[in-house]
């Protein structure tokens, strides 16, 4: 009911309509001040009410949110971005199915296995993908060598891993180290092409880029491609019999002497040759 209709109601009950209309003026207007105040009254009460019930409700609020626990009223919060984007179709079980992270865990089990009877050691699941390209890769290149052997190398594996391999180099003709077999292992990375392999010496060699077990070849290091393949490795550290480099050494005393005594030199790695580097007879044994 509108304010105006309700004073004069009040006022109709409170002034006979017989009375001088002064009379009725002014309990009319008694009839507007007081529906005026109780609803500023009712109003006010309200606004009390709510402002009571909002500080009530925080301070509940900050006695449940103690140190490192979170307010046990708030929902738990879901980030729907990061849950979408966590699903791709991937291949599981034999099949294509939509992975979440549910069953990611179930599917990194699945290729785990896989990844350790490919090589040494399990992949993260994130590198199953670049594992299975190298692993790939290494056995395309170990069946080229092998069916096409190099001229001077031969490879072959070591227990059956695909990740290391024993390489034979033959000595050059000419050098020092002519009629030695100088025997290599070889380290794959589960990041192979894109990381180089490390390359230990086996066989004691006089050299000055060699030096127990380490060999200083600038392929192998800064200048390393994942176009190069094992079988350009073993051309170099082979060439590099044949043309030491005393201005990079690992051994810096023969690196002196090739520098200031040739001949020298030559006759020292020739005696380490036929000292170290002579093949195994295997029907002597």
């Amino acid at each position: 009911m509108a304010p105006r209709r309700s004073a004069r109601i009040l006022a109709a009950n409170q002034a006979s309509p017989a009375a001088p209309p002064l009379t009725r003026r002014a309990a009319f207007l008694r009839a507007v001040e007081a529906i005026s105040v109780h609803g500023r009254r009712r109003t006010t009460t309200t606004a009390s009410r709510r402002r009571r019930t909002t500080t009530a409700a925080s301070r509940r609020r900050a006695i449940q949110i103690a140190p490192n626990q979170p307010p046990a009223e708030d929902p738990p919060v879901v980030n729907r971005r990061e849950t979408n984007r966590a699903r791709v179709n991937g291949y599981l079980d034999g099949g294509w199915h939509l992975i979440t992270r549910e069953n990611f865990e179930l599917r990194a089990d699945l290729e785990m296995p896989h990844a350790m009877t490919a090589g040494r050691g399990a992949a993260a699941p994130e590198n199953v993908m670049g594992t299975e390209l190298g692993v790939r890769r290494l056995h395309r290149e170990m069946a080229k060598m092998t069916s096409d052997p190099t001229d001077g190398c031969t490879v072959e594996l070591v227990d059956d891993c695909i990740y290391v391999w024993k390489a034979v180099i033959l000595g050059p003709l000419g050098t020092p180290y002519e009629g030695g077999h100088f025997e290599l292992r070889l380290h794959f990375p589960q990041t192979y092409p894109a990381r180089p392999p490390a390359i230990l010496f086996r066989t004691r060699v006089y050299h000055c880029n060699i030096y127990r077990q380490d060999i200083c070849v600038d392929i192998l290091h800064s200048a390393w491609s994942p176009a190069l393949t094992v079988e350009k490795i073993l051309l170099s550290i082979r060439s590099l019999l044949s043309d030491p480099n005393p201005e990079s050494p690992l051994n810096g005393a023969a690196a002196q002497l090739y520098k200031t005594n040739r001949e020298q030199h030559d006759r020292r790695a020739q005696e380490w040759t036929a000292r170290y580097a002579q093949p195994v007879d295997s029907t002597s044994e």
